[in-house]
């Protein structure tokens, strides 16, 4: 619908005397405001009449007036967490990065207002400010200024709980929205528009004046938006008869950034905004800051299709003149992909708490129940929140969730997120809770979901809906897994490999695993090291022949081909290398020409090569081997290492062909 421009005639008595500063006495003063179709001749300035030029255009024509009566009827006002929710949408939409609010305890005078009866608007306020200004699209879209069915301008009403009152701010236009008498009353409501930079104010400065100090010197523009609220001070309005105090406002807003909930939906529904802040004051020259919130990313990565970033939130109060501060740290990734079935454009946001400000009440879980994200316990003891775009799939009720998450593309933005978080995790920069372990501790656990299922009479009906979820869309998580190089390889140069480049270290973690770490780095092999349960995963659900697992083969043909690398090891590393070797695979071939033989003087030397026709000589002690067919008892083989390593070299599948017995 296009906006109807049209004009107010102001008929303004010249006999008076302006009382102000400068001395003047108002005696006498009035006005007709007088609606002027458009078709209308303008009608011609003459000395006795002045005119001020202001549009007006008609509020939304969707049935507001059923709304506000619905609130008249209302045993009490809306929840406050609606208000502060509203305010937080706003700034979405906005797109700003800062919030600031005001408790403004002061009044203003009267004398000079667009309409006598807004005279109750002039006491104390909240003003809450944004950062950012209002487009033409923005201002029709989010409040509602304009002949619209728009849903999004219903939100609106969400004011009225706290004001009959509304003044909006941006740039050098100033509204002003007075659905209370009008809409009652089943009339067109309408809503004033001026103009700061053309439109002559003076005649209604008492009107302004509570905006002095946002806008600059000139008195003609503010850099952002402002939505002041006067609040309710009579119990006598026709929308509602709860009164509202300052106090009202600043204990709403302490519960409402006091619980886990309210961070999680600060964080998935409002991801541009990074401060905060809200502020008491009397006179705009002294402020008291009594709540503050700081969002800032620690690390950030950002690809393609997803970013992920670890934030840090802090919320700072002042309650009875004590000072508290808190901080929290979250793990938020964004992912965007495109829905082929329904064409539509998908935006999954998913939040994974690390260290959460601590609930004291469990008053709001009714609230959490009825967010508009959810959460979906991953592992037993990590709970992701998740919120995702287009609405019409979330609001899908009576289709099984596990089609909803794949319908969304849950999986494949979980693998993102895992792909991202690898990435942000740095030793010499990540936080100190962060380790390539913390990856491996969000991959699902087949295992686990298993003695989960068989402990299931511990759990509540909730837990088992979790865990049967989770294990339903296990093979699909593990196979975007599988696609992804999120996988950390140790090699330097290599870093994140390919599921299919990788060489799996599947040792448990021990001085053994280091070692053979150490050797894999070198020889500039893409080694990684996974916990069991993550390999079950790849090797259950992911293609096959994409993994190499590390075998002794692989050691001892990078030993073969960089022998130098054995020149850095200890002799206790010397040897998990070939208990490694000798006792996962007992083939002699794979020990020969290799400085890996312990001998009893603690020195290791070379067995024999692969042409020889004997490895070993045994003298007629049987504990003991003997190299060459000499005597010579400080080269027997080292008896005091691991007595499994000691029974295979003694073993005759360590014998050549030829075996040649000395007698001592």
């Amino acid at each position: 619908m296009i906006s109807i421009d049209l004009e107010f005639k102001l008929t303004l008595s010249k006999s008076f005397v302006c009382t102000n500063d400068y001395g003047c006495e108002n005696k006498e003063m009035s006005y007709a405001v007088v609606q002027q179709s458009p078709k209308t001749d303008p009608i011609s300035s003459t000395d006795d009449v002045q005119y001020a030029k202001m549009r007006i255009i008609s509020s939304p024509v969707f049935q507001l007036r059923d709304i506000i009566r619905a609130l008249l009827t209302s045993s009490s006002p809306p929840p406050s967490c609606d208000l502060i929710s509203t305010f937080l949408t706003y700034g979405q939409l906005l797109g700003a990065k800062s919030i600031h609010g005001y408790l403004v305890d002061r009044c203003y005078d009267t004398r000079t207002l667009i309409n006598d009866e807004f005279s109750s608007y002039q006491g104390v306020a909240l003003c809450v400010t944004y950062d950012v200004k209002l487009s033409e699209q923005q201002w029709e879209d989010i409040f509602g200024i304009h002949e619209s069915t728009s849903t999004i301008s219903k939100t609106a009403t969400s004011f009225f709980h706290l004001t009959d009152f509304l003044c909006i701010l941006s740039g050098s236009r100033v509204v002003y929205y007075d659905p209370n008498e009008r809409m009652i009353n089943d009339e067109r409501a309408y809503v004033s528009i001026f103009d700061l930079e053309h439109d002559d104010i003076e005649v209604f400065q008492d009107q302004f004046s509570p905006l002095d100090y946002f806008l600059l010197k000139s008195k003609t523009f503010y850099n952002g938006t402002l939505i002041r609220l006067p609040l309710r001070t009579t119990s006598t309005t026709q929308i509602s008869t709860h009164i509202q105090t300052l106090d009202d406002i600043k204990q709403q807003l302490f519960k409402y950034f006091n619980f886990n909930h309210s961070l999680i939906e600060l964080l998935l529904m409002q991801t541009n905004l990074n401060t905060i802040e809200f502020d008491y004051t009397t006179d705009f020259q002294s402020f008291t800051r009594f709540l503050s919130i700081e969002k800032h990313s620690l690390a950030a990565i950002y690809d393609t299709q997803s970013t992920t970033q670890i934030i840090q939130l802090t919320l700072s109060k002042l309650i009875n003149d004590i000072s508290s501060s808190d901080g929290s740290r979250w793990l938020l990734s964004l992912q965007n992909d495109y829905n082929e079935i329904d064409k539509n454009k998908i935006e999954i946001k998913l939040l994974l708490p690390l260290l959460p400000l601590c609930s004291s009440s469990d008053s709001y879980l009714p609230l959490l129940r009825s967010s508009s994200y959810k959460s979906i316990q991953i592992t037993s003891t990590r709970i992701l929140y998740y919120h995702a775009l287009p609405s019409s799939i979330n609001s899908l009720s009576n289709v099984d969730i596990c089609i909803q998450l794949r319908q969304i593309k849950f999986p494949k933005a979980y693998a993102l997120f895992l792909k991202d978080l690898s990435r942000l995790i740095n030793p010499t920069t990540s936080p100190s809770n962060f380790s390539i372990d913390f990856i491996w501790e969000l991959m699902p656990d087949i295992d686990e979901l298993q003695r989960l299922f068989n402990e299931n009479q511990k759990y509540s009906t909730q837990q088992k809906q979790n865990i049967q979820l989770i294990n339903n869309i296990i093979p699909d998580i593990w196979e975007e897994i599988g696609k992804q190089e999120l996988f950390y390889s140790v090699t330097e140069g290599w870093g994140y490999v390919a599921i299919e480049d990788m060489i799996i270290n599947n040792v448990e973690p021990s001085p053994m695993q280091d070692v053979l770490t150490y050797v894999f780095s070198e020889a500039n092999a893409p080694i990684v090291i996974l916990p069991p349960h993550v390999i079950n995963g790849l090797c259950k659900y992911s293609n096959k022949h994409y993994l190499k697992v590390m075998t002794p083969f692989h050691a001892s043909k990078l030993l073969s081909e960089n022998s130098s690398i054995l020149f850095n090891l200890k002799s206790e590393q010397r040897l998990l290398l070939l208990k490694y070797i000798i006792l996962n695979d007992p083939d002699p071939n794979l020990v020969l020409e290799l400085e890996l033989l312990p001998l009893a003087n603690n020195k290791f030397i070379t067995f024999q090569n692969k042409q020889a026709s004997a490895v070993y000589i045994v003298d007629n002690n049987a504990d003991f081997l003997q190299l060459f067919h000499i005597q010579q008892h400080d080269r027997f083989l080292n008896p005091d290492i691991d007595q499994n390593l000691f029974e295979k070299l003694s073993s005759k599948s360590f014998q050549g062909k030829e075996t040649v017995f000395w007698f001592i």
